[in-house]
């Protein structure tokens, strides 16, 4: 907008020349699915991916590349793996107590004394070996193994979980900063023409002293037009900044535009995934896991049959080394002062509480994906009609402000209402679709798709 100083509307051919902001955009919609825009409005169907700017393809390639970025350097990530390389190590543990166990030891010589030592003397230094090799124990190894394989699978489904935790982070990140980025430039714009009608009425203040109060009406918007620039740049800055936290210095491109090509999803297809979340998957590994323990504490309490054989070099009195000896031998702990049934006990609990912790996450996940669901198509078809409601606003601020110029009819209170009118409206439209981009993102992570998604799976 250009203008020119002029008393009263005598300047007419130096009016600022006001446009509107409304941009039109084709009904044509190719490649939505039927699936996709089940149950919307016609308006809002119409507009899935018909947006300018890069496609829907292109933005989750843009997306993925940050997600892979966040992963490699997400210390989450990485704990999460050293985590799985811990009950890896685990399981070989538990297999490695089905080989003899063999003990290696040594003593000092033995002296004897008191009463009937006289005949005997103690023996020579020697070094003694003892190998036991287990023999049945219930399915105690057998148990311990396969609970400690359900572990290192949990372990995986963590990583999964953060991996996907950390794909909705950044997305999220990356489309909040993108729709703070572009409420900065619908701010500079509000700053821009506030600035450019405190310079005309400082023209024609100059001119008639007697309009001095318009032009601290027109100063103290634009002031309050800086205010909010300043702070839409602040929170751009910070998701900049948290971006950058979670993906390194690498450049991202993030486009600039009004509306991105980001599709509603399809809830029935997200809901029948949930079974197959990473969360879902950890919390039945950890089930079966402690299900499995149960009956290691079982086993254990029963008799344990073991091979032994033992060897010492030591020499007895009468210089004569030890021979080779080998028995079965049978343990049993036959009271342990309830401990054992206790600790049984204890393991099928966890084994209870793991089971209930997978039905709720079950019924958390369905709920946040049909919440998420809600929220989207609420935000975006919001925006649509804010984005009817900015054409319309255009035109007021327009008709105002020419009423005022040329013909005195309105105040500049009310050309000032209705620039901050319009602006809150194009914020406002920005701000619901961009919200609703980011519930199709929470609806994507709540099914543990987002990752597929994103890689186009």
């Amino acid at each position: 907008m250009a203008s020119g100083p002029a008393p009263g509307g005598a300047a007419a051919k130096n009016t600022p020349v006001m446009t509107s902001t409304a941009t039109s955009h084709s009904n044509a919609v190719p490649g939505v699915s039927a699936l996709a825009t089940t149950g919307l409005p016609v308006r809002l169907a119409s507009r899935q991916g018909a947006a300018e700017g890069p496609s829907e393809r292109e933005l989750k390639q843009i997306f993925y590349r940050a997600v892979q970025a966040a992963a490699e350097r997400s210390p989450k990530v990485q704990r999460a793996h050293a985590e799985l390389a811990a009950a890896d190590a685990d399981i070989d543990e538990a297999k490695g107590q089905r080989y003899p166990q063999v003990d290696l030891g040594t003593t000092a010589g033995s002296k004897k004394f008191g009463s009937g030592s006289e005949d005997s003397e103690g023996t020579s230094s020697g070094i003694n070996l003892n190998v036991v090799t287990p023999v049945y124990d219930w399915g105690r190894i057998r148990n311990t193994i396969e609970s400690r394989s359900h572990l290192s699978s949990a372990a995986t489904a963590a990583i999964e979980a953060e991996l996907e935790s950390s794909a909705f982070e950044v997305t999220n990140t990356l489309v909040e900063l993108g729709k703070q980025r572009i409420i900065v430039d619908l701010s500079q714009q509000y700053v821009d023409r506030m600035d450019e009608l405190v310079k005309m009425l400082a023209g024609i203040v100059a001119v008639d002293k007697g309009r001095s109060s318009e032009l601290t009406q027109a100063k103290a918007r634009l002031l309050q037009a800086q205010a909010v620039r300043d702070s839409a740049d602040t929170r751009a800055k910070d998701a900049e900044i948290n971006l950058r936290k979670l993906v390194g210095e690498r450049p991202l491109m993030i486009p600039r535009t009004k509306e991105w090509n980001i599709r509603l999803a399809n809830l029935d297809h997200l809901l029948s995934m949930t079974e197959d979340h990473p969360v879902i998957n950890q919390a039945k590994a950890q089930t079966e896991s402690a299900e499995l323990d149960a009956k290691v504490v079982r086993s254990s309490s029963l008799p344990q049959l073991n091979w032994v054989v033992t060897k010492s070099t030591a020499e007895d009195s009468l210089g004569r080394e030890q021979p080779w000896e080998t028995h079965l031998a049978v343990t049993w702990g036959a009271f342990r002062g309830g401990s054992t049934r206790a600790s049984e006990r204890a393991a099928l609990q966890r084994a209870e509480a793991s089971r209930q912790e997978v039905e709720q996450q079950r019924l958390d996940l369905e709920y946040r994906i049909r919440t998420a669901n809600h929220e989207a198509k609420t935000f975006l078809e919001r925006a649509e009609l804010y984005r009817d409601l900015t054409v319309e606003s255009d035109g007021i601020r327009v008709a105002f402000y020419e009423q005022w110029y040329h013909l005195g009819k309105r105040t500049l209170l009310d050309v000032l209402s209705a620039e901050s009118d319009h602006y809150g409206n194009r914020v406002n439209e920005i701000t619901n679709r961009f919200d609703g981009y980011q519930a199709i993102l929470r609806q994507y992570a709540g099914a543990g798709a987002l990752a597929d998604w994103l890689r186009g799976a």
